[in-house]
């Protein structure tokens, strides 16, 4: 098994606020046995309470996560989608290189204004 001293838990709210730490890492979501998705992040918890809001279905989903620091997470989660693609399924896994790392904040327009708020 590729993963080295990881913690798996289901893929919920509940499940990531009370067992993921707010620390520096590589994760893996899993359909069952096949990971899906692969990323890397400077917060865990934060990271995974935005990834889960955007996906649908979690129930049946669950997560891998490993502690590293943040200047060795980036090669551990390509390691990982090496180690874990085979000829079989290489397009089941996805580098999550392109999704937030951590946290993302609104910007409200220079005036302060809600910028998401419908005009008058």
């Amino acid at each position: 098994m590729p993963w080295q001293d990881s913690v798996s838990a289901p893929f919920s709210r509940l499940s990531i606020v009370s067992r993921v730490p707010s620390a520096s890492g590589v994760y893996g979501v899993f359909h069952g046995e096949c990971c899906v998705l692969i990323g890397h992040t400077w917060n865990l918890k934060a990271h995974l309470l935005e990834l889960i809001s955007t996906i649908s279905a979690t129930d049946v989903l669950t997560i891998r996560y490993e502690l590293w620091p943040e200047d060795e997470a980036a090669h551990r989660s390509e390691t990982l989608k090496r180690e874990l693609t085979s000829p079989a399924t290489p397009a089941r896994i996805t580098l999550a290189d392109d999704q937030p790392s951590g946290l993302s904040f609104w910007t409200g327009g220079s005036d302060g204004a809600d910028s998401g708020s419908p005009e008058a």
